[in-house]
This record gives C-alpha cells, sequence and structure tokens, in this order.
C-alpha cells in the first residue's frame, strides 16, 4: 500500500507540543511552589508580630518565624506607635523564571498590662 505525503505528521505534531506542554507543567509546579511559600512567611509574620505584642523578646519572635517558615527567611522586627512590626522575606528558584522574591509583613498592636 503507498504511503501519502502525511506519513509521520503525528510525530511531528507531538514533537512541536511537547515542549509547550513542559513549560506549561513547571510554570504550574512554581505558581503552586511560590502559593505555598508566600503562605507560610504569611503566617509566620502574622505569629512573630503576635509574639511581639504580648511582650515576647524579638530572638523568640524571630525563632517563632523560623520555625513556622523554615531556615531560608530573612525576618525584620520593630516596634513604633503602640504596634509590633515583622517583615519576612523569603525567595523561591523556579525552572525557566530564577529566583522570585516573596515578602510579607504583619502588625499587631501591643498589649499594655495595667
Amino acid at each position: 500500500m503507498p504511503r501519502g505525503p502525511e506519513t509521520g505528521s503525528s510525530t511531528a505534531e507531538v514533537a512541536v507540543l511537547l515542549p509547550a506542554v513542559a513549560i506549561l507543567l513547571a510554570v504550574a509546579a512554581g505558581t503552586g511552589a511560590v502559593g505555598g511559600q508566600q503562605v507560610r512567611i504569611q503566617q509566620a509574620a502574622s505569629a512573630a508580630a503576635r509574639e511581639l505584642a504580648r511582650g515576647t523578646a524579638v530572638s523568640e519572635a524571630i525563632g517563632t518565624a523560623h520555625r513556622i517558615a523554615g531556615e531560608r527567611i530573612s525576618v525584620s522586627c520593630g516596634e513604633s506607635g503602640g504596634y509590633g512590626r515583622v517583615v519576612v522575606r523569603s525567595a523561591v528558584r523556579l525552572p525557566l523564571l530564577g529566583e522570585i522574591g516573596l515578602r510579607a509583613d504583619a502588625s499587631a498592636r501591643t498589649e499594655h498590662q495595667p
């Protein structure tokens, strides 16, 4: 049986689509990684701000943030105007896109005991 001019066209179509599918999967996985890390650092900032508001030492508040979000974060704490403020920074390295910086900040009103 003679072969027509379209022999092998499905192989060529798959070869063209395969890189696009791979990029789509990488972007989907990266989005999940970025979202998960953002949630962790926001929770870490909130917990550390609550600790500061209760009068806990800055070193303990930073330790709380590290326990929640891991050791690969940067934490800065301060108090002003009756509020404890915490900023947590992190980065996520993604294939094809490189490193994406993330930032979360939280503040809590300090408690004054009579």
